[in-house]
């Protein structure tokens, strides 16, 4: 697997020899967090990159290509517009939005006859961010987070979005040529692998082999169509990654080349073979592009066509990093670049290196090369002065809950009462950014003390007492600290005047049994959040207002298709607040509704196995088994069984579904007490103790903890007293 070299037809069809010359088809191809020195043709003798390799031979490889900036939506849209982030306004992930008046490249190939589409594979290049203009078709899209501490983007591997891509590509008709942009996101974090290359050892590289492979079936499949036309190939990748230098894991804090040195190669109609030392800027493609399918390049535009390009045309390029500024309130990075001289202008002290010969950044020459201290200066200023500084655009459509996923990612709010520091220099502060990240991502494997305890040190500072109070309120949630959550959460509230938080605030008020603070937290969020409104279903449910609690459902659902999901959020609320007057009511009026549905039989159920009558037993237990046959890999499902059956008195029945509910999903510390004292009653009393030790060690807080904690005495008295 390793070797496979891509089959794709270079000589006739990729790079266009074909007897006709018709206007050709064009390939855009971006790799995520993509470093230049990580491919066999830019001089990694480990990588496994065959298809980029072979386009590289047949092909123009720049060896020195830079993004702009060191973030995903930024970078792609100064690729996509051919203007620097200044002109266009996009400076950060998350909140920034394309604006409507910036002309993208689909759209010019659109307006002069091209077929386009795109197909990205992580949520900052969603449609409602703007890159969609031009496209007739835009896939976007990627699978959910699964839970308040999953820290990755949104996102889906390459082998679905080849698949998606491969698909549009045969529908195109013969007689109109196209535009496909193709988006490849697994090398990001945290890293998505092929497990054809798990045997590599390093993570990242194997990553990029799995993106590469992808290229390779997508190549294929366009050469497999057979079309005459040609086909010009663009490969790049929207920016690097730190890999620990200069003190950055990632990216998007800092902006040297090592997050901003990026592979570019072309193949196709019109671009000869070969390698060029020319400066290669992102700003370039759309030119490069639009002269090599013969359309005209917009004088506005600030790139040129690489085709043409030399080392001595003098070229300069503009770079910045600007996300921290947006989240943290840290100072903004700026500067500007020749072939040979790198130069941060701000923040101070300002950096100088001679990137030819200390391609490391390692050597700052500010000092000791005056004269060219003022020619940069001056390139810097010619290049602000080019443009009216953009007014960044905002991503106004982003939903609550949208901003709420954002924010679990690290794009918080700049505290309201914090003014954007020029002595906060991301250069000092790159290392305490990723150690909040390793705190955060401890938390996800369930080693929660010592992610609280990282955390709470780092609150302390106020560079990042914001981003830390964030990413502390779920996980003290996690561990059952309630309290401490809400305190968090309100912290945080009351430092940034964060709208999203107050769905992670609402949901710990209702963890930790405050119904009535919680309402009145979510009566102050936007009414068309469908969480904040369910939230608002539960906080009333529990206070007695259960007619308004069905309202506020049937509200969340309003104008959405799910009827499924309605009903269910409905016997959700049935079981929350059991028993309630009517509750078996209402839940055999929604299963009369939906018969089959397994979600609506199980919660029946378990209602009915908890709170019914007697005679209801063999009813209840009924239920609650064809709902876990027909739904096995539901751990929910699996655990109404579970605890259904102890109640119901058939143990060996709930040992076996609690059993199956905990290998469905193993962070289950509810689940682990409630086997426990299944295994208690029937005698194994030493694997009891073991479950509800670590079910309390992981939440020693939660509303169960004080019965637990009555088994585990009872155990130990039981143990004393043998």
């Amino acid at each position: 697997m390793f070797e496979r070299v891509a089959s794709f037809c270079i000589v006739l069809v990729l790079l266009g020899g074909c007897a006709r010359r018709e206007t050709p088809d064009v390939v855009l191809v971006t790799f995520d967090t993509t470093r230049y020195d990580h491919f066999g043709c830019t001089g990694d003798p480990e990588a496994h990159t065959p298809t980029v390799d072979r386009l590289a031979a047949h092909g123009l490889v720049f060896e020195h290509a830079y993004a702009s900036v060191g973030l995903t939506l930024p970078s792609h849209t100064t690729i996509m517009t051919g203007l620097e982030p200044i002109a266009h306004g996009v400076h950060e992930n998350g909140r920034a939005r394309v604006p409507d008046t910036v002309e993208t490249l689909a759209e010019r190939l659109h307006g002069a006859g091209w077929d386009t589409a795109a197909f990205v594979s992580a949520f900052v290049l969603d449609h409602r961010f703007g890159l969609d203009q031009g496209f007739d078709t835009y896939g976007d899209d990627t699978h959910r987070r699964g839970g308040p501490l999953d820290m990755t983007v949104p996102s889906r591997p390459a082998v679905e979005v080849t698949d998606a891509a491969l698909s549009w590509v045969r529908q195109r008709p013969a007689d109109r040529p196209f535009f496909l942009w193709v988006h490849y996101y697994d090398p990001h974090l945290p890293r998505r692998v092929d497990p054809a290359f798990d045997a590599l050892r390093d993570r990242y590289a194997a990553a990029i082999a799995s993106a590469d492979a992808q290229l390779g079936r997508l190549l294929d499949g366009v050469t497999a169509l057979g079309r005459t036309r040609g086909t010009l190939v663009v490969f790049t990748a929207d920016h690097g990654e730190g890999l620990e230098q200069h003190g950055e894991r990632s990216h998007g804090i800092l902006a040297y080349d090592s997050t901003l040195h990026v592979p570019l190669v072309l193949a196709g109609p019109g671009v000869p073979a070969g390698r060029r030392d020319a400066l290669a800027r992102h700003v370039d493609v759309v030119p490069t592009i639009l002269g090599l399918v013969g359309l005209r390049v917009p004088p506005e535009l600030p790139g040129r066509n690489l085709v043409t390009a030399s080392a001595s045309d003098g070229a300069a390029g503009y770079f910045e990093c600007w996300g921290p500024h947006f989240d943290y309130g840290w100072a903004t990075i700026t500067g500007v670049r020749t072939l040979q001289w790198k130069y941060t202008a701000e923040p101070l002290p300002e950096e100088l290196y001679d990137v030819l010969r200390d391609p490391g950044e390692t050597t700052n020459r500010i000092a000791a090369e005056p004269a060219v201290r003022v020619e940069m200066r001056d390139r810097l200023a010619a290049a602000r002065s080019r443009y009216a500084t953009a007014t960044t655009a905002r991503a106004e459509t982003l939903s609550l809950e949208e901003r709420e996923r954002l924010a679990a990612l690290g794009y918080v709010e700049v505290p309201r009462t914090q003014e954007p520091d020029a002595q906060l220099d991301p250069r000092r502060l790159a290392s305490l950014h990723d150690w909040v990240d390793d705190a955060r991502w401890l938390a996800t494997t369930g080693r929660y003390d010592e992610a609280i305890e990282a955390l709470e040190t780092m609150a302390q500072s106020p560079s990042v007492r914001a981003f830390v109070l964030r990413s502390l309120a779920p996980v003290y949630a996690a561990r059952g600290r309630l309290d401490d959550a809400v305190a968090a959460y309100d912290e945080y509230i009351r430092l940034t005047g964060s709208e999203e938080a107050s769905l992670g605030l609402g949901r710990t008020l209702l963890g930790a049994g405050n119904p009535q603070r919680a309402l009145a937290v979510l009566d102050g969020a936007p009414q068309s959040s469908a969480t904040a409104q369910l939230l608002r279903a539960h906080a009333l449910a529990r206070l007695g207002r259960h007619a308004e609690a069905r309202s506020a459902v049937d509200a969340a659902f309003a104008g959405r298709p799910d009827e499924a999901a309605r009903l269910r959020a409905r016997a959700a609320l049935v079981i929350d607040a059991a028993p309630v007057p009517d509750g078996e009511t209402e839940l055999r009026a929604l299963l009369a509704v939906a018969p089959d549905d397994a979600v609506l039989g199980s919660r029946l159920g378990f209602y009915l196995a908890l709170w019914g009558r007697p005679e209801q037993r063999d009813e209840a237990h009924a239920l609650l088994a064809a709902a876990a046959r027909s739904s096995p890999g539901d751990a929910d499902i699996q655990s109404n069984l579970g605890w259904g059956a102890a109640r119901l008195g058939h143990d060996d029945e709930a040992v076996r579904a609690l059993e199956a509910a905990l290998r469905l999903d193993a962070h289950r510390p509810l689940e682990r007490f409630r086997l426990a004292v299944v295994l208690h009653r029937t005698g194994d009393s030493a694997r009891a103790a073991e479950l509800v030790r670590t079910a309390l060690a992981e939440q020693p807080q939660a509303s169960w903890a004080a019965p637990a904690r009555a088994l585990q005495r009872e155990i130990d008295q039981e143990k004393t007293s043998r």
